[in-house]
């Protein structure tokens, strides 16, 4: 259902809840719990009760977002993968690893760049589904004037960079909160480090995919389920 109506809104661009109702013949609730998690996923926006279609913006030339590793690592041998992967899990700085592998330090960041997304996007649809599950009021912190949402599931954090919405959220409980205060301090001092905002929400969500693990756990999670290399 949740496919069909973002065709819908996709092909009409601008309408309303009983639009949607009228075109597919679903139930209110179904539609409304449909739009939801299209809003949380930044497809639609909704405005005086009016259904909006968010029209996806290109990134620009050279964005990490328009970056594949699949067709990355075909300019790169087997070997030369293995090294990358070992040395973002070891967090080897681009400007030393390049030397082993005689390439540009600009090259390195962009492989360091597609884990931190990849890493961000398993973790943000694993939110949704926990969301949807169970609805939680998140919270929010400020990096670099930027606000990034928290929330806790299983003991587990996961950052968003938007607020998600559902009809009832519950507050968190106190053992989240107290998860959710030590992730936060140990994410206030990494970036206190780091002077450079861009791509911040992947760099938190890396941070927290980091956090209490081993290195053999980071780069067979990497390798394996990350990057699908056997």
């Amino acid at each position: 259902m949740k496919d069909q109506v973002l065709k819908l809104c996709r092909r009409l661009k601008k309408c309303t809840l009983n639009d949607l109702i009228s075109f597919t013949e679903a139930d209110e609730d179904i539609i409304k719990t449909a739009l939801l998690y299209l809003e949380n996923e930044g497809f639609i926006q909704e405005r005086d009760g009016e259904i909006i279609y968010l029209e996806s913006k290109p990134a620009k030339r050279g964005h990490i977002d328009n970056k594949k590793f699949d067709l990355m690592a075909e300019y790169r041998t087997p070997e030369e993968i293995e090294i990358i992967v070992k040395g973002f899990c070891l967090e080897i700085p681009p400007q030393k690893l390049c030397e082993l592998i005689g390439v540009n330090p600009n090259c390195i960041c962009k492989y360091y760049g597609v884990f931190r997304k990849m890493i961000y996007d398993r973790q943000f649809k694993l939110l949704l589904k926990s969301f949807f599950e169970k609805p939680q009021q998140g919270r929010y912190r400020k990096f670099y004037e930027k606000y990034a949402f928290f929330y806790v599931y299983k003991n587990q954090v996961f950052v968003s960079d938007r607020l998600l919405r559902a009809a009832l959220e519950k507050n968190f409980s106190k053992p989240q909160i107290r998860e959710f205060k030590n992730m936060y301090c140990y994410l206030a001092r990494i970036e206190s480090h780091n002077v450079n905002e861009n791509y911040m929400f992947y760099r938190l969500a890396e941070s927290i995919w980091r956090r209490c693990r081993e290195y053999t756990y980071l780069y067979m999670d990497l390798k394996q389920n990350l990057l699908n290399i056997a």
